[in-house]
């Protein structure tokens, strides 16, 4: 039985928004919002969930939740009933912002016995004094709803006694690459160190191994596994539906949130020589701006502190879906739903046409994922007792 909140019609404000590549944005006045969106408790009692994936192609109805203090749930979401996953879970550090977070299905999993999953979590080194984000994998067995074969196959290190900013999503593309992020720890300038595992977005071959056209392959002063660079805390990774792009969202400083498309290897995207953020203190610049430099790989959107008329402070950015009807942010401190009316597909093109607020009331937005990109968002809140929604939109 679905617990069912009753169906709303939300009416909220729309931010009417150009994006020009180059220019900063500039106020926009608040107009009235006529779409409307019903949202359902498919079930709750979760524990701080961080991540979630569908285990398709083989069945959309079930998915794998993480919570961040360590637990793996498989959720059946036409039943609205969850199974805890027991066997070969990694050892888990819950503390400040680490714990288990994300998780990915192998695309071709339930094919000619394919069953990995894919997982990222805080784990500690050998002492227990210092934290680093690993990306591991495990063969997922649906009936027994165990783990085994669990491998590490990458850990962004240093390890560091500091608990935040681990990132961290994972997400495959279309060619089977599977990318992930990793925060820039809060040690700003290790995200421009192409020797360290902070603040960057990497990309590997299913096993874990290293693709020879990865952009730093063969720099001895590099990692062969980083993709892109000068990230502060990637929070959300999702795949164009029509341009097969990699689309990113991170947190700012002071707000400085941006999005992103990762489609320039090697590029760097500007963390900390270049943004659109200031000091949390005393609202001082912070290196260049994106679009003063030729250098730095521009945000196709961004927050600078002047988004908003309504007082809000950029947008502190979590899980990211495409549907038919758009881009789906979810939203942390302001605890909403951030749907991104689109036009056009590539950097050249791209235009957030209108901006709405919905799914506000519940909670901070963890997480959201639409199977297939239809028309229906599974969204997680970021609480000790939370539920998992369903979510659909209509324009």
């Amino acid at each position: 039985m679905i617990n069912s909140f009753a169906a709303r019609r939300v009416f909220l404000p729309v931010f009417a928004l150009i994006v020009v590549a180059c220019a900063a944005p500039t106020p926009n006045d608040i107009e009235v919002d006529e779409g409307s969106y019903s949202a359902e408790v498919v079930l709750d009692g979760l524990e701080r969930p961080w991540g979630l994936d569908f285990l398709r192609p083989q069945d959309d109805n079930l998915a794998l939740v993480t919570e961040r203090t360590g637990g793996l749930q498989l959720v059946d979401l036409a039943e609205g009933t969850r199974q805890a996953v027991g066997g070969e879970i990694p050892e888990v550090v819950s503390r400040g912002q680490g714990g288990m977070l994300d998780v990915a299905v192998h695309p071709e999993y339930g094919e000619g016995g394919n069953n990995w999953i894919y997982l990222t979590y805080a784990g500690a080194n050998d002492n227990g004094n210092g934290y680093a984000t690993h990306l591991g994998r495990a063969r997922f067995d649906r009936d027994d709803r165990s783990l085994s074969d669990f491998e590490v196959l990458f850990v962004a290190e240093p390890f560091h006694s500091q608990t935040g900013h681990f990132g961290s999503r994972i997400v495959f593309d279309n060619d089977g690459y599977l990318y992930m992020t990793s925060g820039d720890r809060r040690d700003r300038d290790t995200a421009q160190d192409l020797s360290s595992g902070w603040g960057k977005v990497f990309r590997f071959h299913d096993d874990g191994s290293i693709p020879d056209d990865n952009p730093f392959v063969g720099d001895d002063d590099a990692l062969d596994a980083i993709y892109t660079y000068g990230h502060r805390n990637p929070q959300g990774l999702a795949i164009h539906p029509e341009t097969g792009d990699l689309w990113q969202n991170e947190h700012g400083e002071r707000d400085g949130d941006e999005i992103n498309i990762i489609d320039t290897p090697g590029g760097n995207y500007g963390w900390p020589v270049a943004t659109y953020g200031r000091e949390y203190p005393t609202g001082a610049k912070i290196g260049d701006l994106p679009h003063e430099r030729d250098d730095i790989v521009n945000p196709i959107y961004w927050w600078d502190g002047t988004r908003y008329d309504d007082g809000q402070a950029g947008f502190p950015p979590s899980g990211m879906a495409f549907t038919n009807d758009g881009l789906f942010m979810g939203n942390l401190a302001n605890e909403y739903l951030g749907w991104f009316h689109l036009e056009g597909a590539d950097r050249s093109s791209v235009e957030v046409i209108r901006e709405s607020r919905i799914v506000g009331g519940f909670g901070r937005v963890r997480d959201v994922r639409s199977p297939h990109n239809s028309d229906t968002l599974y969204v997680l809140i970021d609480s000790g007792d939370a539920p998992l929604l369903r979510v659909t939109v209509e324009n």
